[in-house]
């Protein structure tokens, strides 16, 4: 089951930084979130190429969070597929602090999971507010 902060962090991603999300259900019962890669969507060589959903948020039941995997697999960021938690730093790595800082007054990083604990000097921060709103997206160069 889907943690609060999970998806609270999954749903601040899909409306501000993954284009063209569709859920779709997976053959096990779950969703799958499908988007255009935020990585390596911007190679196509037409419009409608750049704006074909390749890539995936699917949730990985035995780490009981969800993992970015991109078909396309054009970009070294994109090769590999991502914990969740790597994903938000990927995007934007203050949003990826805020993350960690969540789970970790939340208990749920270090030894035996699957987020790393943030840095000390952000541990004494307090956690962020529910409607926290992303800072500048970054523009993509086509």
């Amino acid at each position: 089951m889907e943690s609060v902060i999970d998806e609270r962090y999954r749903l601040l991603l899909l409306e501000h930084y993954l284009e063209n999300a569709l859920e779709v259900r997976h053959y096990d019962g779950h969703s799958k979130w499908q988007f255009t890669c935020p990585f390596c969507g911007h190679t196509g060589k037409t419009e409608a190429k750049k704006k074909h959903r390749k890539a995936a948020l699917l949730w990985n039941s035995k780490q009981h969070s969800w993992v970015f995997y991109c078909a396309k697999k054009g970009c070294l960021e994109c090769m590999n597929g991502k914990t969740f938690s790597n994903l938000i730093s990927a995007l934007n790595p203050a949003l990826g602090e805020a993350y960690k800082r969540d789970r970790w007054h939340s208990g749920t990083t270090g030894k035996g999971h699957n987020c790393k604990a943030p840095a000390p000097e952000a541990r004494s921060q307090k956690p962020e507010a529910r409607s926290q709103k992303p800072e500048a997206r970054s523009q993509k160069t086509e």
